[in-house]
C-alpha cells in the first residue's frame, strides 16, 4: 500500500478533467468505492493520488431530455430502484438494480457509473442498458462525447479513469407496449451471477426479441441479430431450440470460477436466455 497517498476534491467537472490530464499515471477516480477499496485493502492497488468525483454536480441526476433519460454516473443503485423518472420509463434496468448483491451498504454507496467502468463480467447493470441501447456521456481535457455503450466496451481507445472520466448515461425510455425479463442464475441469495440475461419482446407477431447474455464470458454478449437470423434461416424451428443454437455459437471463450466452470457456464447461457425470452413472451401475451 502506497503511505504517501494523496488526495483530490476537485470543484467542478472542467476542474476534475484538468487535474486528470495534469496528474496522469498514479492517479485513480473515486466515488462510491464500492469496486476500488477490496482492491486497495488487499494490496492489488496503489493510487498514488485519489481523484474524488462524488461531489461533482454535473455527475448527479436523473432527468428527461429529448434524448432520453439522463442518469448520472453517481447515481446509486438504490435511487435507480426507486427513482420515478426510471420506474416510469425504464422499468427493466430499476428491476436489474434491485438484483445487485451486498445489502443496503452497496446499494446506498454503489453507483451506475462504477459499475460500467469496472465492466465486472458478472455485475447486473451493463447487460440490460446495452438491451435497452443506452449510450454514454465521456468528458476529456479538450471536449464532451456521447457514443454507444457497446463502443465503450469493445473498444480500448477510451481512458476512463485516467484521462477521461464518464458523467452520464443516457438511455431511450422504453415503450408501454414491450414486455421485458431479466433473469439471473446463481449460487446463493445475494450472490454474483453464474449467469444473466436480458430480453426485450416487442410484439408477440412477429417476435422481434432483443437479447443479451451476460456473466458467462469477459463482456455481455448481444444476441439480438444472431436470434434474429437463427429464426429467419429456421423458422420452422421451435423458439428455445433457435436461442439455445444462437447461444452455443455466441459463447466460444467462457469464463470459469467458483460460480462455474466454462462449460457449465456456456451451457447455462442457453438456458437464462430461454427463460428470459419466454418470460418476457408470456407478459407480453397476458397484457
Amino acid at each position: 500500500m502506497n503511505l504517501r497517498m494523496q488526495y483530490a476534491r476537485p470543484r467542478n467537472l472542467e476542474q476534475a478533467t484538468a487535474l486528470m490530464d495534469a496528474l496522469g499515471t498514479g492517479t485513480m477516480v473515486i466515488a462510491g468505492g464500492q469496486e476500488l477499496m477490496p482492491h486497495l485493502n488487499y494490496g492489488r492497488i496503489s493510487p498514488s493520488v485519489f481523484l474524488d468525483v462524488s461531489g461533482l454536480s454535473e455527475l448527479q441526476g436523473v432527468e428527461e431530455t429529448a434524448e432520453g433519460v439522463s442518469i448520472g454516473a453517481l447515481t446509486v443503485h438504490r435511487q435507480i430502484q426507486t427513482d420515478p423518472i426510471i420506474s416510469k420509463s425504464l422499468p427493466l434496468l430499476a428491476y436489474a438494480a434491485k438484483q445487485i448483491g451486498g445489502g443496503r451498504q452497496v446499494h446506498n454507496q454503489g453507483t451506475i457509473g462504477g459499475n460500467i467502468v469496472a465492466m465486472h463480467p458478472l455485475y447486473d447493470i451493463i447487460p440490460s442498458l446495452l438491451a435497452l441501447g443506452a449510450q454514454v456521456q465521456i468528458a476529456g481535457p479538450e471536449a464532451i462525447e456521447i457514443i454507444p455503450l457497446s463502443k465503450l466496451l469493445t473498444e480500448a481507445s477510451y481512458q476512463l479513469g485516467a484521462k477521461e472520466l464518464l458523467t452520464r448515461i443516457i438511455v431511450p425510455p422504453m415503450d408501454s407496449a414491450q414486455s421485458w425479463a431479466y433473469k439471473k442464475l446463481k449460487i446463493t441469495t445475494g450472490s454474483y451471477s453464474s449467469a444473466n440475461a436480458v430480453a426485450i419482446v416487442d410484439s408477440a407477431e412477429d417476435l422481434n426479441v432483443r437479447l443479451v447474455v451476460g456473466a458467462v464470458t469477459e463482456l455481455p454478449i448481444d444476441l439480438t441479430e444472431s436470434l434474429a437470423a437463427e429464426m429467419k434461416n429456421s423458422p420452422n424451428s421451435e423458439l428455445d431450440v433457435q436461442i439455445e443454437t444462437a447461444c452455443n455459437a455466441a459463447v466460444t471463450d467462457p469464463i470459469s470460477d467458483q460460480r462455474g466452470h466454462g462449460e457449465y457456464r456456456k451451457a447455462m447461457a442457453g438456458v437464462v436466455a430461454k427463460r428470459a425470452v419466454n418470460a418476457a413472451i408470456e407478459k407480453l401475451e397476458a397484457k
